[in-house]
């Protein structure tokens, strides 16, 4: 539940100071921090057994609200994007100069590999799995959504930086806003590594190990030799 307290205290404080609407950039805070703030975080945990908001869903619910989610989470930071790249080529300023410019571009960059992982692990069952193992495509997916996610923080807390928000926000508030990415990211890990590492490390039961091996290999022996 902190999870959730934290996406939406963040997401309504910035709404409230960057007053969407009031200019072109304020379109930018606006929806970078509904993606990676409200809907990216709410679309990851939907699966943890903790976290998740939909605990007696089925799974298939769960992942068709996922990519719903992450879809609208795409959307609006294409459109954040957008915003904050008009409104330097109206003033004429260059792109990504700033640690935060450069971090939030990869960040997008980031978006766009992650899902195209998504959809190789939503469909890792069909021929796929002929070369990968579905399970490790759906780890490589959250791995990669993790590194993504991160980014993301690491964006926001940069931002934090900001001459804009300097100028609006200090003292106790600008902590919590700066350490609030730091504690997200820090759940979702917490999710990701606990969710999949077990499954991936665990060895298939299909698979004999080497004791089983030895046992079964004496008895075989005697059926070969009736069968002579």
């Amino acid at each position: 539940m902190v999870f959730h307290l934290i996406t939406g205290a963040i997401t309504a404080f910035m709404l409230y100071t960057a007053m969407p609407g009031s200019d072109l950039f304020s379109w930018h805070p606006t929806l970078m921090t509904i993606a990676f703030c409200l809907l990216m975080p709410q679309a990851i945990v939907i699966f943890s057994p903790e976290s998740s908001l939909l605990q007696n869903s089925s799974r298939a619910d769960k992942v068709q609200l996922h990519w719903i989610l992450n879809l609208f989470s795409a959307l609006a930071a294409a459109g954040g994007f957008g915003s904050i790249y008009l409104n330097k080529e109206i003033a004429g300023k260059k792109h990504f100069t700033t640690w935060h410019g450069q971090f939030g571009l990869a960040t997008c960059v980031g978006v766009l590999l992650a899902a195209l992982g998504g959809l190789a692990a939503k469909y890792s069952g069909g021929s796929l799995r002929n070369y990968v193992r579905p399970i490790n495509t759906k780890l490589y997916h959250a791995t990669g959504a993790l590194v993504v996610f991160s980014l993301a923080m690491a964006t926001m807390c940069l931002a934090c930086y900001s001459n804009w928000f300097r100028k609006r926000v200090d003292g106790y508030l600008w902590r919590c806003v700066f350490w609030s990415p730091v504690i997200l990211v820090v759940c979702v890990a917490r999710q990701v590594t606990q969710s999949y590492l077990p499954r991936v490390v665990k060895p298939s039961s299909s698979t004999p190990t080497s004791t089983e091996r030895k046992k079964t290999s004496p008895q075989q022996a005697p059926a070969k030799e009736k069968a002579q």
